[in-house]
């Protein structure tokens, strides 16, 4: 089986490109199956490994050789510059569409309304929702309601229509597609966990020994930590509380923001503000290699996101397969974590005192939080299997050939 998989790679600074990397790596292992990349045109890709394993084509080529492809994968996130260049593609070649967010409304936006083509993006929402003021909700999302919008408008009809087969990374995700597309064939496929350019598994102490002492951290410290893009509804400022809130009683902790900020977002500032810079280390963008290893550092891994848009996010299953404690917002898309194998905190008014009690007694007894650790390290093994859900998605592909 040939297939086309079009996705962002690396060095686009997205976790859909790590994560594209290391499925396609794994699927490849399959020896009856050639995987071909199609990407945008407006960077190079330079990941060595995947450079020297796949052939790597602009989706200008894609015309030209559709002919040879048996199965077409399309690695699709609710982000018009790296993502906008599919949509044509998958109405006129049909494969199976992994939809990472459970919206396309802000895509849809950016390749249609954004560039100046009004009535596209009408058409769109007339073909989703039928007689409805698309420009005044297109207003609202640009202008603070986004969030909440762009679930109750998904935009995602159309490619759902469209598509051979769907890909989505929870239950949840699949209810809501079939709530509005009874007819679509959707799956459930997990997030995989691997550690990208890990030729070798590392124990959890080898790791975080490794990872430490890259960072110049004691061992003996309490480390908290937060990584990604930060953005405000990842509620960084509750955290930063309850990381305060510990320091009187563990003096040598440190927090480690492993990522970078939104231009918008001035995280730096917040955490003078604070009088946090001493106990705190902002890292910048890092490559997929050194800001997979940096999280075993942790003791203690947050991530927060409410709103959120029905995406699964993969840094906590990361986290979790590193055997890092994690705390994670209750949301819908989390679902399938159960309470234990990670530390989940409703997104509520109570929000920031749940959490200031949550990480003191996390810090306060590190055999409570291994226990946690070792249970969400489990719950990664068992369902989290790279060779395993490279095989799903195969077997899927296969199903669903063109």
């Amino acid at each position: 089986m040939r297939i086309a998989f079009f996705a962002v790679l690396s060095p686009i600074r997205s976790a859909l490109a790590d994560y594209a990397e290391g499925l396609a790596l794994a699927m490849a292992q399959n020896q009856d199956v050639t995987i071909d990349f199609f990407v945008n045109d407006d960077y190079r890709p330079d990941n060595p490994q995947i450079l020297a394993k796949f052939k790597i084509y602009t989706y200008h080529d894609f015309a030209a050789r559709a002919a040879r492809y048996q199965s077409i994968l399309y690695w699709l996130g609710d982000h018009g510059r790296y993502n906008g260049f599919m949509l044509d593609f998958i109405h006129r070649y049909p494969g199976v569409v992994v939809l990472h967010d459970l919206t396309l409304h802000r895509c849809v936006m950016d390749v249609t309304l954004n560039r100046g083509d009004v009535a596209a993006y009408q058409a769109e929402m007339r073909y989703a929702y039928g007689d409805v003021n698309a420009l005044e909700i297109a207003r609202r999302v640009k202008t603070g309601d986004g969030d909440q919008l762009v679930l109750d408008y998904p935009l995602y009809e159309r490619v759902v229509d469209s598509s051979l087969g769907l890909v989505v990374h929870s239950e949840y995700g699949r209810s809501r597609i079939l709530a509005r597309r009874p007819e679509a064939s959707a799956r459930r496929i997990p997030h995989p966990f691997f550690m990208p350019g890990q030729t070798a598994p590392l124990s959890p102490e080898s790791a975080r020994a490794q990872a430490r002492a890259s960072l110049g951290l004691p061992d003996e410290a309490l480390v908290v930590g937060s990584s990604g893009i930060f953005v405000p509804n990842k509620h960084l400022g509750d955290s930063l509380s309850a990381f305060v809130h510990i320091l009187p009683s563990h003096p040598r902790s440190k927090y480690i923001l492993s990522g970078f900020a939104v231009p918008h977002y001035n995280l730096a500032a917040h955490i003078e503000q604070m009088g946090l810079s001493p106990y705190t280390m902002i890292t910048g963008w890092l490559p997929p290699e050194p800001f997979s290893r940096q999280m075993a550092a942790f003791d203690v891994g947050i991530h927060l996101r409410y709103p959120h848009i029905g995406g699964v996010p993969y840094t906590p299953i990361r986290l979790m397969g590193l055997g890092v404690c994690t705390i994670v917002s209750d949301i819908e898309p989390l679902a399938e974590l159960p309470q234990g194998a990670c530390v989940k905190i409703a997104p509520d008014a109570y929000q920031r005192d749940s959490l200031r009690v949550i990480l003191t007694h996390l810090a306060d007894n590190p055999d409570f939080r291994r226990q946690i650790a070792r249970n969400g390290q489990q719950l990664i093994e068992q369902n989290h299997n790279l060779s395993h859900i490279a095989g799903q998605y195969i077997q899927f592909l296969a199903d669903r050939r063109r």
